[in-house]
């Protein structure tokens, strides 16, 4: 879309100039707005305006009166679904499943792989790095769980209930390469396939 071709290029003016469009001619299309102000907002947070982005947020899902969505990933494990969202530490693996994030992080930077803090949509508490925030994602996580089990699958699928962020596209492409595995993900806007030559199905257009 639009916006989020803006929000990729951090223009906070055009996403601006759209969401206001999109207010003006779809004044009842409540989620599709919501998920406006979500980008928009997460627009400012890249640009560092953490407190303009929050209040943006709050003031824009008060008025518009929805709930914002928990961002929460699917997939299924020798045939039960597991359902995780971001730095969920519920599963019975969890310990397994950060272990083998912290071995893709290290060999994801071995390979010149950089953690993009433009991706963060809040400041940072006091026991959180750039990488733990990021590499916390829901997708993420359930992608680590699949890769744990015994044999790794050479074929994993993932459900996302929103879209996914310009980091993890990113290093689940460096995962699917380092694990030379095929990596489907559904999200709320299109089904990306990355596979391991380290590309996407979606030739980064997303």
């Amino acid at each position: 879309s639009l916006l989020s071709g803006a929000r990729n290029n951090r223009n906070s003016n055009l996403s601006e100039k759209i969401y206001k469009r999109m207010k003006t001619l779809f004044p009842n299309a409540k989620q599709s707005l919501a998920a406006g102000v979500i980008l928009l907002s997460n627009i400012y947070s890249s640009l560092g305006k953490y407190e303009e982005a929050k209040n943006f947020r709050s003031n824009q899902i008060e008025e518009l009166r929805v709930k914002v969505k928990v961002g929460l990933s699917w997939t299924e494990i020798k045939g039960h679904i597991v359902q995780l969202k971001a730095h969920d530490h519920s599963h019975p693996q969890s310990t397994e499943i950060y272990a083998k994030i912290d071995r893709l992080k290290s060999k994801a930077i071995e390979n010149g792989f950089i953690f993009d803090s433009s991706w963060i949509t809040r400041s940072l508490n006091e026991n959180e790095s750039i990488e733990s925030v990021l590499c916390g994602h829901s997708e993420l996580l359930v992608i680590a769980l699949n890769l744990i089990q015994e044999p790794a699958p050479k074929f994993i699928q993932v459900v996302k209930n929103l879209r996914v962020c310009g980091h993890c596209h990113e290093f689940t492409k460096v995962i699917a390469k380092i694990e030379q595995c095929d990596i489907v993900v559904r999200d709320a806007n299109r089904i990306h396939h990355f596979y391991p030559n380290g590309q996407c199905s979606c030739q980064d257009h997303f």
